[in-house]
């Protein structure tokens, strides 16, 4: 397997789990690290456990809430004004809240469904806003977490923040299926731009996974490496758009193979994206 040349990549969600294990991978194999975290405390925080794991680790902490679109914003700001730019992005941060009550259901801070707006729409903002900011021959990689989950999920069209029937569950899936079916099409929007790839890390032991499964589940570390080997490998020469199970090419839900409704898809999450940030201006 040929190794690819190191660069600089922003992990989000990096303080823990996989997100936290992927960074160990990419600084051993020689990658920049911008570790985000929620709150800048936690961010920090990674980085020193880092530089710990791995002594002469190049690493950089970012802070931002991923509940609300002008941080998501300030974060690709930052990362765009740095002096040596970005190779790779990874959608790692994710939230499950694990609940069929509706009485649980929450909002972001530009009113969405909470799990849609951190899974879905701010890494969609966030990769759009970082490919606009460093165009096609400079970004090289875009690297989305999907799920399993979402092979069961359907998109709910007419109610995509789950006003009615919320379920923790549902809301998940649904917003791991959109992170898939919009990765793909980003790569088709883009044919000359960045490499962008949604895997499944396989059924890993996180915070995440125990709050709403339990049961075995696969290291960390493990789970890790299923997304850093994307970046520090070129396993699937000269594919664009793909799904990854792990360490192989999978059929995803068949609504990410349908043209039409990614396209809908597209539109419904670009045009939340843009109301929102049209409310922020007035």
């Amino acid at each position: 397997m040929s190794r690819t040349t190191p660069g600089t990549v922003l992990v989000t969600g990096a303080t823990s789990g996989i997100g936290q294990a992927t960074t160990v991978h990419l600084a051993e194999a020689g990658w920049t690290v911008l570790a985000h975290g929620r709150e800048p405390a936690g961010a920090e925080r990674a980085c020193r456990d880092l530089a710990q794991a791995v002594p002469g680790a190049r690493v950089e902490p970012l802070a931002a809430d991923l509940g609300s679109l002008a941080e998501v914003t300030s974060l690709a700001r930052q990362v765009a004004d740095r002096p040596d730019g970005l190779d790779a992005l990874v959608n790692n941060a994710g939230l499950f809240l694990a609940s069929d009550d509706p009485t649980r259901r929450r909002t972001s801070a530009d009113g969405f469904e909470l799990t849609w707006a951190v899974n879905h729409l701010a890494a969609l903002a966030l990769a759009l806003d970082l490919v606009s900011a460093f165009g096609d021959d400079r970004l090289r990689h875009v690297v989305n977490l999907s799920s399993g989950m979402h092979l069961r999920a359907d998109i709910a069209w007419e109610d995509p923040d789950l006003r009615r029937g919320w379920d923790g569950r549902v809301a998940y899936a649904q917003s791991k299926l959109a992170l898939t079916a919009c990765a793909v099409e980003l790569a088709h929007r883009r044919p000359a731009g960045p490499a962008v790839t949604a895997v499944s890390p396989g059924y890993v032991d996180t915070r995440l996974v125990r709050a709403a499964f339990g049961g075995p589940a696969l290291p960390p570390a493990v789970g890790g490496w299923h997304v850093a080997r994307l970046l520090i490998e070129d396993p699937f020469p000269g594919v664009q758009g793909a799904y990854v199970d792990r360490v192989a090419l999978a059929e995803p839900h068949p609504l990410v193979g349908d043209a039409a409704a990614r396209d809908r898809l597209w539109e419904l999450s670009t045009g939340q994206l843009a109301a929102a940030r049209d409310r922020a201006r007035q």
